[in-house]
């Protein structure tokens, strides 16, 4: 992941003399998660997303982008005393991911799809009392999410972005390690809102 930190940051000092074959940009926003199997519904647990990423636009339609971000998952669930519910969660899981989308753009609206390997920095799971959960239940290292959005250019170097994120390898094991079919563990699903500037391009 370092060599994909290094080429995307050559890419941004490089855009002057390279023309405009590829855009570099930074990129920032709110993640909205729930993560399967925790008897919760949701996208409650918010985190923030930043990263920077470069785009190939050899192509007027189509454009592949190789981005390296810090993405916030989990789940939570709040406390609500006025009704009588005292129960509280909070699961937040920190990831390196490098998503690689390629995008069809339409005038100022581009559609994307994709992959986006991660790698877990770390974990933190409590309740109500500030108990530790989990042991015994370590989160997985890595990650493979497909990538499901929207972009629009709003501006020359300015872009908002949506995407729907599905983690396909399980970050989980289900308590006792039991599976159903497909369903090898706990998933994370995940909303992200992104405002994008574009440095050169």
């Amino acid at each position: 992941m370092v060599g994909v930190l290094c080429f995307c940051w050559s890419t941004l000092s490089a855009q002057v003399n390279e023309g405009p074959l590829f855009k570099a940009y930074f990129g920032a926003g709110v993640t909205s998660s729930q993560i399967s199997g925790d008897r919760l519904n949701g996208f409650d647990q918010l985190g923030f997303n930043l990263g920077l990423g470069t785009e190939l636009q050899r192509n007027a339609q189509w454009r592949p982008r190789l981005e390296i971000i810090f993405n916030q998952l989990g789940s939570r669930k709040n406390a609500r005393p006025d009704e009588g519910d005292f129960d509280s969660y909070l699961l937040r899981l920190n990831y390196i991911q490098v998503p690689l989308t390629m995008s069809y753009l339409s005038g100022s609206t581009g559609f994307e799809l994709g992959l986006a390997p991660g790698y877990l920095l770390s974990s933190r799971e409590e309740d109500e009392n500030g108990t530790v959960l989990g042991l015994g239940r370590e989160f997985k290292d890595y990650d493979l999410g497909l990538i499901l959005g929207i972009r629009y250019a709003f501006a020359e170097r300015w872009e908002l972005g949506t995407r729907l994120y599905q983690s396909t390898l399980a970050v989980r094991d289900h308590t006792g390690s039991s599976t159903f079919r497909l369903n090898r563990g706990q998933y994370s699903t995940a909303i992200q809102f992104i405002l994008r500037y574009s440095v050169s391009g």
